[in-house]
């Protein structure tokens, strides 16, 4: 046997598998379906290296083995990032071999499991070094054969000081793990927001706001960006930097897009604007609106392309022009000719600045208080 593995390990350029009558009489009978390539290792499909976090924890349910393993080590299981949203999941159980595809926020729930006890990040051996003729299949002899490895070892502590002695793994804290990895998926969906032109004036401030807002929303309301979004929120009071990170590189560098673009537009005099980042988040808020809220309770799936399109048009008409109807009658003549969008924002700040309760939102054709700032009802 040993000779054999050596003969097939010692493969070193892509053969085509052989079939029909030419393969028989060589020895390698295989059917016509068959005749692919096959690489060094004898797969059809080359496989990168990957990395797993190995996962040693204390048991969430009582065995009656618990007792003759270690504390925080009575259970082992692996756990590594695919793409953008999804995490592959590999964990023994006494009846089964469980193999499952995750989206961030599960995954998350396994993670702090695994801070429980101890998470290693160890890369697989390819093609592997473990031996199927290990004997009893355990959740330590599994997660061994998974990385490739020829330990001898059948207890989750006992592979846990195995690999802690390979100078290859590294250990994870999750908090830092967790803060880098939010401010990476967020700083990826940011990255997809259009650039602002160089000369902003080129650009009709409506058609801007459009186009920007359709970025955010886009990314946003994408199933990764709403599965990030809940992760952030629910582990924010455990994972204060995770939280701050996906602030900082998502929502933070939207409003600073934004904020930018209401600047520029109130010097060039197409606004009269008095806190550009207060106008920025309500701004933002719009945008979210209800659509987004539907989203995390998953009461609906991801918009389509159209549906965003005619959504953020609606807002962006509504924040620069308010509510008014065309025909200029009843309150609405009283604001005529004026920006009663903008005189909303104005009302706002002068709130915040007396730090004055704000009332409910009121309409904005209720808002119009011409140039003069809004300090009272």
């Amino acid at each position: 046997m040993r000779t054999l593995l050596s003969k097939v390990r010692a493969m070193r350029r892509r053969e085509a598998l052989p079939s029909g009558d030419a393969a028989c009489g060589a020895g390698q009978c295989a059917p016509d379906a068959l005749s692919i390539e096959i690489d060094a290792n004898g797969s059809p499909v080359t496989i990168d290296q990957a990395s797993w976090f190995i996962c040693f924890v204390p048991g969430l349910q009582k065995q009656w083995w618990h007792r003759f393993a270690h504390e925080q080590h009575r259970h082992v299981f692996a756990i590594r990032w695919v793409r953008d949203d999804t995490w592959l999941l590999v964990e023994p159980w006494w009846t089964r071999l469980m193999v499952n595809v995750l989206s961030f926020d599960e995954a998350l729930k396994f993670l702090r499991w695994g801070a429980a006890g101890h998470i290693l990040e160890v890369a697989e051996s390819i093609p592997g070094r473990g031996s199927q003729a290990r004997g009893w299949s355990n959740c330590a002899v599994l997660a061994s054969f998974l990385l490739g490895r020829s330990y001898w070892t059948w207890t989750p502590h006992g592979l846990y000081r195995r690999l802690k002695s390979d100078p290859t793994v590294k250990a994870i804290e999750l908090p830092d793990f967790l803060a880098r990895h939010c401010g990476q998926l967020a700083g990826q969906s940011a990255h997809t927001l259009p650039k602002l032109p160089a000369q902003q004036e080129a650009m009709p401030l409506q058609q801007a706001l459009v186009e920007l807002g359709i970025g955010i929303m886009t990314a946003s309301t994408s199933a990764s960006a709403i599965s990030l979004y809940k992760a952030a929120i629910s582990e924010s009071a455990r994972f204060r930097a995770a939280a701050e990170a996906f602030w900082q590189h998502g929502p933070h560098q939207a409003l600073s897009q934004i904020s930018q673009l209401l600047e520029a537009a109130t010097l060039r005099g197409e606004l009269r604007i008095e806190d550009c980042t207060a106008a920025a988040h309500q701004f933002l808020s719009m945008l979210r609106g209800d659509l987004h809220l539907q989203l995390v309770f998953g009461l609906r799936g991801a918009p389509g392309a159209k549906e965003i399109g005619a959504h953020v048009a609606s807002v962006v008409a509504v924040f620069l022009h308010g509510a008014r109807s065309r025909s200029g009658r009843g309150a609405d003549a009283r604001c005529a000719g004026q920006r009663p969008a903008e005189d909303l924002l104005r009302r706002e700040v002068v709130l915040r600045q007396y730090r004055v309760p704000s009332p409910e939102s009121p309409s904005p054709v209720r808002a119009c208080t011409g140039d003069k700032a809004y300090t009272g009802h």
